[in-house]
């Protein structure tokens, strides 16, 4: 039996995986491939659509469905085929329009297995697309086809404070919120969360919640951690998220994924 026989580790990519120049360290990638060399179970869980974790999905030796878009989508990245989604209804476009109209400055995205769509832009959305280096297009609301998992509203921090409160005021209780980033506020089903993502990863491997291991960095990693059976945030992570982890690690600009697969190999 090799030491991380049924071991599943999920990591968050921004601010987790990723340093603060976008790029995966050699430290983590080495320690990674040490970790399913000697039988680990590896997925990447994110708010990122399946493009942008292509980008660098073929630099890790992931080895089990990912969870993409916080939970409204997992996926095969050996087939690139979805093998979960959990989608808006209909009515989301009205939700998005009447967003449009109280707020003028308020940029909008829609996400589809088909790419990003933009319906009203803002300066932040630009460089989201930019960092994410993913396809994307400008269009009306209405001619927007295909399933939308996820809206992103982008823009400084008050002015998505003031759209949340609109949706809880319109709409209490129908979608899921979270903070993704400072400048992103996501509009998801009630059920999409990474949470829900890696149980349903973990049932797909077979793998018991004792013997999960997960880390991230943002409130929307915080119903991932309470998922796992041990969880670890990076040093620069957000204090709750910090609160809701067991261990505390290096931050994501000196290798934390390398200091998680220490602390297990350490441990088991």
């Amino acid at each position: 039996m090799r030491k991380f026989d049924g071991v599943l580790l999920a990591c968050d990519m921004d601010g987790t995986l990723l340093n603060s120049a976008h790029e995966i360290s050699r430290e983590n990638v080495e320690a990674l491939e040490y970790f399913t060399g000697n039988g680990g179970v590896f997925t990447i869980a994110t708010g990122r659509m399946v493009h942008g974790i292509n980008l660098y999905a073929r630099e890790l030796p992931v080895n089990a469905p990912i969870i993409a878009l916080n939970g409204a989508l997992i996926y095969d990245p050996k087939t690139d085929a979805p093998l979960f989604i959990r989608a808006h209804d209909g009515n989301i476009t009205d939700v998005a329009s009447g967003l449009i109209e109280a707020f003028p400055e308020l940029g909008v995205e829609f996400f589809t297995l088909d790419g990003i769509y933009i319906c009203r832009g803002s300066e932040v959305s630009r460089i989201h697309c930019e960092i994410i280096k993913v396809p994307y297009v400008f269009t009306d609301i209405r001619t927007i086809k295909g399933d939308c998992m996820k809206i992103n509203l982008t823009q400084e921090p008050g002015c998505l404070d003031e759209a949340e409160r609109y949706i809880n005021a319109r709409y209490p209780g129908v979608f899921r919120l979270v903070h993704s980033d400072d400048y992103f506020l996501e509009i998801l089903h009630p059920d999409a969360n990474k949470g829900h993502g890696l149980n349903t990863v973990a049932k797909m491997v077979g793998i018991e919640r004792a013997n999960i291991y997960a880390i991230g960095d943002h409130f929307n990693d915080i119903e991932m951690l309470h998922g796992a059976g041990h969880a670890f945030a990076p040093a620069n992570a957000e204090p709750e998220v910090k609160k809701a982890a067991d261990l505390v690690v290096a931050s994501n600009d000196e290798h934390a994924i390398r200091d998680v697969i220490a602390y297990m190999d350490k441990h088991s």
